[in-house]
């Protein structure tokens, strides 16, 4: 049972949402909030508390006008407003949390699902900031850190082989490993707001801050570039390195560990990515190469001992690279830790060693680490893997065509529409649980921007009305939604990456 100590205010909160999620979302805010209400349908209303964790059913009347904090899933905030249980303070969230900006909304920028990665120390931030305890967002409205991590992993290298390898000290190793290739005043505002950004996060001293600034404009180019001296790195990384969300770091470097890798791969997008990439290429004296995220016409075969480095938003481009032939190892740049990833992510489970991940908050010898110990992945492995996604492909493919299939049935006006529009509408359930990335995607239909899966349900909603130009606009509509799946499905390959 949770229980809340004296000093204690009482909070009460709303969760609107129609799947498990609720309960999980009830359990945690139970830790910091005396009473949690649940709406999961227009006729599913749940009371819980401390002395009862189940909660029990009330009725619609016994729903409070206003409460202290509302939680809702993005598709059912239409469920929300019909509630008409208010707060100040909204918050809103969805599968892979990348909730819309909106006026008045805190979005949740944290997954939900299938991994629940809220936490206890979370509903406390949410709690302190609510009673006004503290003036700063809660963590879970906030973006990951990408530029501060990625300027500590540089630091770190920079201060283990300046005195061997000077080209650390030029301005285009940092400005490379920030992933910024062609420099103009644009990548420089841009790079300066993101740690204005960063900074605030962090919740630290602002006159901290300055060290990392004087180490920037030492990265920038001017018409004298300078050499970036171990005095001004040293002070930007002690500056970092009294982050909260920084660990604390050790310099020292035991002697480098055997490494059989030979070329280490990225993908544009991400600073911690390029960071981590450019360090790897400096200890370890190999090449780096950035592919193209829409091009990976590689001869792949070529790169078995090759290591890519990527983000966890970037995971789905995986199960593309194994088709093309990539055989070598991946490291994918997370705080979840690895045995939780391989339960998200099937492909992840294919070959004991090819697969790791590395907290880019952490050291660099560990990071180092992680590197010796991966292995690339071996050619039955490798085939069996393309076997399974090549079968899961054409599974995905096929079921798509039999969705267009039947809707080009509804333009004919059958008399079986009504089985017609049911086989459509479990499909639309099967794809929002079995992509839900792909179903929570902001998609222009009708030149209206909605998640992919709200198109699915304002087409359905008006399918079977009697107006036949509104009808036909609603074909279409599901038409078209049909379409963006498959593009998204294809871009992302998400099937490929499921519970598969």
């Amino acid at each position: 049972m949770n229980t809340l100590s004296l000093n204690q205010p009482y909070l009460t909160a709303c969760v609107i949402c129609r799947d498990t999620r609720s309960s999980l979302w009830a359990n945690i805010l139970l830790h910091h909030f005396a009473e949690v209400y649940i709406i999961a349908s227009h006729s599913d209303y749940r009371k819980l508390n401390h002395c009862d964790m189940e909660g029990v059913i009330i009725p619609e009347s016994k729903l409070p006008k206003s409460v202290d904090a509302v939680f809702f899933h993005s598709s059912d905030e239409l469920l929300w407003k019909n509630s008409h249980v208010n707060s100040q303070y909204i918050f809103e969230f969805n599968t892979p949390g990348t909730p819309e900006v909106k006026q008045g909304i805190l979005p949740i920028l944290r997954q939900t699902a299938p991994n629940f990665a809220i936490k206890t120390k979370d509903i406390e931030e949410v709690a302190n900031y609510i009673t006004g305890k503290s003036l700063n967002l809660p963590l879970i409205c906030c973006k990951n850190l990408e530029l501060l991590p990625a300027i500590s992993l540089l630091c770190q290298a920079y201060l283990a082989v300046y005195s061997q390898q000077p080209e650390v000290c030029n301005s285009s190793w940092w400005l490379q490993g920030l992933g910024i290739f062609e420099y103009n005043q644009n990548s420089s505002d841009r790079l300066i707001s993101l740690l204005d950004s960063e900074w605030q996060i962090t919740r630290k001293n602002h006159r901290d801050k300055q060290e990392v600034v004087t180490l920037i404009n030492y990265i920038l180019p001017t018409n004298t570039p300078q050499e970036i001296s171990p005095d001004v790195v040293v002070a930007a990384y002690q500056a970092l390195n009294t982050q909260p969300c920084l660990r604390t770091i050790d310099l020292s470097l035991d002697k480098l560990p055997p490494v059989h890798f030979r070329a280490i791969f990225a993908i544009p997008g991400s600073q911690t990515s390029a960071a981590t990439s450019m360090v790897l290429s400096t200890m370890l004296q190999v090449p780096t190469l950035f592919i193209d995220e829409n091009k990976y016409r590689h001869n792949w075969k070529v790169y078995k001992k090759a290591v890519i480095v990527l983000t966890q938003n970037q995971l789905s481009y995986i199960p593309m690279l194994r088709l093309e032939g990539f055989s070598g190892a991946v490291l994918i740049l997370s705080t979840t830790h690895f045995s939780l990833l391989k339960q998200q992510y099937r492909v992840l489970r294919f070959g004991e060693g090819s697969h790791d991940c590395f907290d880019p908050h952490e050291v660099l010898s560990l990071l180092l680490k992680k590197i010796a110990e991966l292995l690339p992945l071996e050619p039955e492995n490798l085939q069996f893997l393309q076997k399974e996604l090549k079968a899961v492909q054409k599974m995905r493919n096929t079921q798509i065509t039999a969705c267009l299939a039947n809707i080009k049935q509804l333009k004919k006006l059958s008399p079986e529409d009504e089985l017609t529009i049911k086989k459509i509408e479990n499909s639309i359930e099967q794809w929002r649980a079995s992509a839900r990335v792909a179903c929570h995607t902001v998609v222009n239909i009708d030149n209206e921007n909605k998640q992919l899966q709200q198109h699915f349900q304002t087409a359905l909603n008006n399918i079977n009305i009697q107006d036949n130009e509104k009808r036909y606009q609603a074909i279409a509509r599901l038409e078209a939604a049909f379409n963006h799946l498959q593009d998204l499905l294809q871009a992302t390959g998400e099937k490929f990456i499921s519970s598969y």
